[in-house]
């Protein structure tokens, strides 16, 4: 009974502290990456429960093209309205020359981590976040990149 008892008191506390982590539902804009390369693209973010979002982004790069999925875990940053966190991971797919060799595709496997920020007044939304690409194909090697995006909140 004590167990019972103990459990449903931490169940009601979490319910008590827990914010929305969800801020917003859709956004579409742009994400650029800063690094070693330019890469930027458009990008559309999009809040599929509470804690969790999907990501995708159509990257440019110098001499070709990439499509990039993310799956991120988001949170609330407690005495910050408006501001949350996110970790997540996903890949990139990546046509082209550039990073790459001539007429090749590439893929990436990909981690990020950052803060996301939607201005209470106004539809847009801020993100920044430390974004390492681990690429496989067709050769290995990394990039860490800094990703800013910069999106219009939809709904």
């Amino acid at each position: 009974m004590k167990k019972i008892f103990l459990f449903m008191l931490c169940l009601t506390s979490l319910a008590a502290f827990q914010a929305s982590a969800q801020e917003y539902q859709t956004a579409i804009g742009a994400k650029f990456y800063a690094g070693s390369g330019s890469v930027g693209g458009i990008n559309i973010r999009h809040s599929i429960a509470e804690h969790t979002a999907l990501e995708g982004s159509l990257l440019f790069f110098s001499g070709g093209v990439g499509i990039e999925g993310l799956y991120q875990y988001q949170g609330p940053i407690n005495g910050a309205p408006g501001l949350q966190y996110f970790v997540g991971g996903g890949a990139l797919l990546a046509i082209g020359s550039g990073r790459f060799n001539e007429n090749s595709t590439g893929f990436a496997l990909r981690l990020t981590g950052g803060v996301d920020y939607k201005f209470s007044d106004v539809p847009i939304d801020v993100s920044l976040g430390f974004d390492p690409f681990f690429f496989l194909v067709p050769s290995t090697g990394s990039n860490l990149a800094l990703g800013i995006g910069l999106r219009y909140v939809l709904k």
